[in-house]
């Protein structure tokens, strides 16, 4: 693969990680989806020898940076998801896209839980229904989103 082929997942990755950042208001902030771990997750399907544990890693700690959460937070979920996929890859790329979106769906909401087990007793966040809405969100956005990077996966030649 070409440095452009690199340069478009980076960039990929740099527009997620600039969505996730956008600062929002309280009340829609709870239907902004998870874009990084949309993006890293299709990489990862698509390509799973080259773009792997490695980028979850970087783009956690780019996230937690650009979020101000707690360091190594978004690190640590998007590598355990990026191992989930990877190990399952070729059961994944087997299924349909909705039932790839169930998998995106589990993924998101194992992230939000764990995000408010690990910050909740700092944030002093309650348990309610809200915070399950950005998996729901996430999961939503996954057939878009794998549509667009499988276009530019397909048109600059990647993996």
């Amino acid at each position: 693969m070409n440095l452009r082929g690199h340069l478009v997942v980076a960039s990929s990755i740099a527009l997620a990680l600039g969505l996730g950042g956008l600062p929002l208001a309280p009340s829609i902030a709870y239907l902004w989806p998870d874009w990084v771990l949309l993006t890293i997750s299709y990489w990862g399907l698509a390509a799973p020898h080259r773009y792997g544990l490695g980028v979850a890693f970087a783009a956690g700690l780019l996230q937690d940076v650009s979020a101000t959460t707690l360091l190594g937070l978004h690190a640590l979920i998007y590598v355990l998801a990026m191992y989930l996929i990877i190990e399952n890859h070729l059961r994944l790329r087997l299924l349909h896209l909705w039932g790839q979106t169930l998998v995106l769906f589990l993924l998101a909401l194992f992230s939000v839980l764990f995000q408010i087990w690990v910050e909740g007793p700092t944030e002093e966040l309650g348990p309610n229904l809200w915070a399950a809405v950005p998996a729901v969100t996430t999961a939503l956005f996954w057939s878009p989103v794998f549509l667009l990077l499988r276009s530019l996966r397909q048109r600059f030649a990647i993996a």
